[in-house]
């Protein structure tokens, strides 16, 4: 069971494309599942519409990560004078932001843990 849909998705927190949507879609659900503990599957109400947001947002914040070099290491490179740039982020931290984004959309829904 998906979380989420294309038209859902593109209504409430359009940032990616159709084709990015369905791409990061699942890796973003099963985050939440693993962070959920799979309660958020049963979630209905104000609940279910939080665990939407948190889904889309998730996708959304994964994509900027990305585009931003979070993780690799390499900020940037020159090649001229021969110069890189490494990056203080690693893929541990960027594990740590989806949690908190994750934490941010949930928070006082219980299905994180505690209310």
């Amino acid at each position: 069971m998906a979380y989420i849909d294309w038209e859902w998705y593109n209504s409430h927190f359009p940032q990616l494309s159709q084709q990015e949507f369905e791409r990061r879609r699942p890796a973003a659900e099963m985050k939440v599942d693993i962070l959920t503990h799979n309660r958020a599957r049963d979630a209905a109400g104000y609940k279910l519409d939080q665990v939407k947001a948190c889904v889309a947002n998730l996708m959304n914040r994964q994509a900027e990560l990305e585009e931003a070099g979070a993780g690799s290491n390499v900020k940037s490179v020159s090649n001229d004078g021969y110069s890189e740039t490494y990056e203080q982020v690693t893929p541990a931290q960027v594990e740590e932001t989806l949690r908190c984004e994750c934490f941010v959309w949930l928070s006082g829904t219980g299905l994180m843990g505690a209310l």
